[in-house]
């Protein structure tokens, strides 16, 4: 079979047509955005195809109609009228220096002056080429800039701003900063709300949504497209996709690995897909890691291996993250999709950077006015064995898992508890004595975040009609509901599995099913009994 060529490494749409590369056609929905609306935001999270649909917007407001031939907007579009353009892209800048940020900024804006004849060639020669700092960011300089593009051409502006947030987020950890990086991005955008006669459209991307700036608040008119239903797919990979356009690959992949296609199908299913952007829950995979795979035949952590944010890591620590704290978390969209001034609650955050989606939606009802909830979860095998496996390595420092993995593996593979406990056992009396916070809590998060990143399918505080679980875990054969008890009797801990019932949760499942109790010693630091008990059938 022929080789196709994914853009692994290109986000730019006049590259990824001309070089003859896969591409996924979201151009119906782009003509559908641009016609229904003339402000438009979008949250996604990082590598999930922004830029590619920024790319794909300048294209088509340039007018440049024969890159679009043969895709669906091509019988669509009748005009195909060339646009002033400013496109700004903020991912670049890297710096938490408010000076060269400042900078930056500047330059961004001479460069637009330079072009649309506001300063002269001599002055930018000056000013930039000659390495003279200019950092004035006045707040009517872009204003100038959108109504010479418009007087110049005779059209209306687009203006295209990707990442709008990258600065924020690169001092997420730092509220002062981000006061004066939120301060300088306000004068720089601030002309927005009265250059409305000049302005065709405005498309905003970025993850999170930060209150009090002038990019949201003077746009009275911008529409948050990041939740309604018929954009869901506007960034990522459908189902339907996934079979129409990698249907070659898939079977390649299958083929490669014994595999049969309806196998391979859901094993991609279950490690990329699982992303839901609207209460529909139409269903969407990352597609980073599914052009990676593709390209490369093999199935890796590619969205998670390309980067974990440092911004996350330092949030984690902030905040003294539980991972199981997060998984079936139910709220308001009030709670995960709202503008925040400050991350004092990480749902917002690892919604809207792809550690959580939205996994179930109800309306719970009053007669009068019902109330929407949604439950949020980790998206896929992918992200939260990954985020588990960082987790684990940065927040509770240790490095070398590998002799509890390999038992885990077995205790997978054949159901030998005894053993694996004994390897628990030595995986504790080597866990970092500083770390050790002697409780239950304690215990409860660290198993239950080692077994995530050893892609256990273990589930934390399961409810049934009189309490939560502690743990459970579900084996090809067997299924574990798990209590943990801090310097109390395994005893009481089966005691309080029959007492609350939670074997009720995981009836269903037609496996085997043991009541495990595990016992930790203060003492000790360590598990010092255990007990299984088969329920009978």
């Amino acid at each position: 079979m022929e080789h196709r060529k994914y853009p692994v490494d290109t986000q730019t749409f006049d590259k990824i047509i001309d070089g003859n590369y896969v591409y996924l056609d979201k151009t119906d929905l782009i003509y559908k955005m641009v016609k229904d609306y003339s402000y438009v935001f979008l949250s996604r999270p990082r590598r999930f195809g922004k830029s590619l649909l920024c790319s794909t917007l300048k294209e088509y407001f340039s007018g440049n109609k024969e890159l679009f031939k043969g895709l669906k907007i091509d019988g669509m579009e009748t005009e195909w009228v060339k646009y002033p353009i400013i496109q700004l892209d903020f991912s670049s800048c890297k710096t938490t220096n408010l000076r060269a940020i400042k900078i930056y900024l500047s330059k961004i804006l001479a460069d637009y002056e330079h072009e649309y004849s506001l300063i002269s060639d001599e002055e930018y020669e000056k000013e930039w080429k000659g390495k003279k700092e200019i950092d004035e960011i006045s707040n009517i300089r872009l204003g100038k800039i959108v109504e010479a593009a418009y007087r110049q051409s005779g059209q209306k502006v687009a203006i295209i701003i990707d990442e709008y947030d990258a600065l924020m987020l690169n001092a997420i950890y730092n509220d002062d900063l981000q006061d004066k990086i939120r301060e300088q991005q306000n004068n720089f955008f601030s002309p927005l709300k009265e250059l409305d006669p000049y302005i065709r459209f405005v498309f905003i991307t970025g993850i999170t949504k930060f209150s009090q700036m002038s990019i949201f608040s003077t746009l009275n008119s911008l529409k948050d497209i990041s939740l309604l239903p018929e954009f869901e797919t506007i960034c990522g990979v459908s189902h339907d996709e996934m079979i129409d356009i990698f249907q070659s690959d898939i079977q390649a992949i299958a083929d490669k690995n014994g595999f049969s296609f309806d196998q391979t199908v859901t094993y991609l299913k279950n490690k990329y897909d699982g992303y839901n952007f609207s209460p529909e829950m139409r269903g969407v995979f990352n597609p980073f890691s599914i052009i990676n795979v593709m390209n490369d035949k093999q199935m890796d952590d590619y969205w998670f291996n390309s980067g974990t944010p440092s911004a996350l890591l330092k949030l984690i620590n902030k905040f003294d993250l539980k991972m199981e704290d997060y998984e079936g978390v139910e709220c308001s969209a009030s709670r995960f999709n709202k503008p925040v001034e400050k991350v004092t609650d990480l749902v917002p955050f690892l919604f809207q950077s792809g550690y959580l989606t939205i996994k179930n939606y109800k309306t719970e009802g009053y007669d009068v006015i019902p109330t929407s909830v949604y439950t949020l979860g980790y998206p896929n095998h992918e992200v939260r064995t990954a985020f588990a496996d960082s987790l684990f390595r940065d927040y509770y420092k240790v490095n070398d898992t590998m002799p509890l993995r390999k038992a885990y593996y077995a205790f997978y593979s054949n159901d030998d508890l005894d053993k694996f406990i004994e390897a628990l056992k030595k995986f504790f009396r080597r866990f970092p004595f500083s770390l050790n916070n002697m409780n239950e809590k304690h215990y409860h998060s660290i198993l239950y975040t080692v077994l995530a990143s050893f892609g256990a399918n273990i589930y934390a505080n399961q409810e049934t009609a009189l309490g939560k679980s502690d743990l459970i875990l579900k084996m090809p054969k067997t299924v574990y509901v798990i209590e943990l008890k801090y310097d109390r009797s395994v005893e009481s801990a089966l005691d309080q599995i029959d007492d609350r019932d939670y074997t009720a949760a995981v009836l269903d499942d037609n496996k085997r099913i043991v009541k495990l109790a595990i016992k930790f010693s203060e003492k000790e630091r360590n598990i010092v009994d255990y007990k299984a008990v088969e329920v009978e059938n």
